[in-house]
C-alpha cells in the first residue's frame, strides 16, 4: 500500500486536481485564465500554483501580464486519474466537500483500512486533531463514511466507509497512487 505524504503534498491545496485536470485535457493556459475559469480568489490560486510548482508537478512561465501553466512530468503521471476524480466528484454533487483541504484524504485512509481515529490521524502526516474531526464530521453528513461507537471501557469510535464512500474510494485511491508513483522519493 502506498503511503499518503506523496498526495498530501501534491492535492492538499483546494484547487490542485482541477487545475491538474484542465491543463492535462486542455494543455497549457494562462494563470489568470485558470482563475478565472475555477471562480477563485487571486491568493488563493496564486498559493495553489506555488504548491504544485514546488512539488514539481506544475511549471509556471512569464506571458505577458500573467503566467503560462504547464504540466511537468509528474503532474501528466497524475492528469489522468485528476480528470477521473473531478468527474466522479461532480457526478455524486460533492464538489464543495472535495475542494477541502482533508476530506478525500481522510476518505482514502478510510478505505484502506483506517478504522480508528489515532490510526487515520497516524496515515496523515501533518492533519491536526482539530482538521481530522471536522473531515469525519463532514465525511459523515455527506454519507460517504459511517461512525460506529462501540461499548466498550472507554467507548471507542470506528469509522467505515457506506456504500456511498466505497464508491468514490477507488477513484480517490488511484489518485492518491498516481501521487506516489509521481513523487516516488517521497513514498
Amino acid at each position: 500500500m502506498t503511503s499518503l505524504v506523496p498526495a498530501t503534498r501534491m492535492f492538499h491545496h483546494r484547487w490542485s486536481v482541477p487545475t491538474i485536470a484542465r491543463l492535462y485535457r486542455d494543455g497549457p493556459q494562462r494563470a489568470a485564465e485558470l482563475q478565472r475559469i475555477f471562480g477563485a480568489s487571486r491568493d488563493t490560486f496564486a498559493q495553489t500554483l506555488r504548491a504544485l510548482e514546488a512539488a514539481g508537478v506544475l511549471v509556471r512561465q512569464p506571458d505577458r501580464r500573467s503566467y503560462r501553466c504547464d504540466l511537468t512530468k509528474a503532474g501528466r503521471v497524475v492528469g489522468q486519474a485528476c480528470i477521473e476524480a473531478v468527474e466522479t466528484v461532480r457526478a455524486m454533487e460533492i464538489v464543495p466537500l472535495a475542494l477541502k483541504k482533508w476530506p478525500m484524504l481522510v476518505l482514502v485512509a478510510v478505505g484502506r483500512g483506517a478504522s480508528r481515529y489515532s490510526r487515520i490521524e497516524d496515515d496523515l502526516p501533518g492533519i491536526t486533531p482539530r482538521a481530522l474531526a471536522l473531515a469525519l464530521k463532514d465525511l459523515n453528513d455527506a454519507g460517504l463514511v459511517e461512525r460506529t461507537v462501540e461499548h466498550t471501557y472507554p467507548p471507542t469510535s470506528r469509522y467505515t466507509l457506506t456504500p456511498r464512500g466505497q464508491e468514490l474510494f477507488p477513484v480517490m485511491d488511484r489518485l492518491c497512487s498516481a501521487a506516489a508513483q509521481a513523487l516516488p522519493s517521497e513514498a
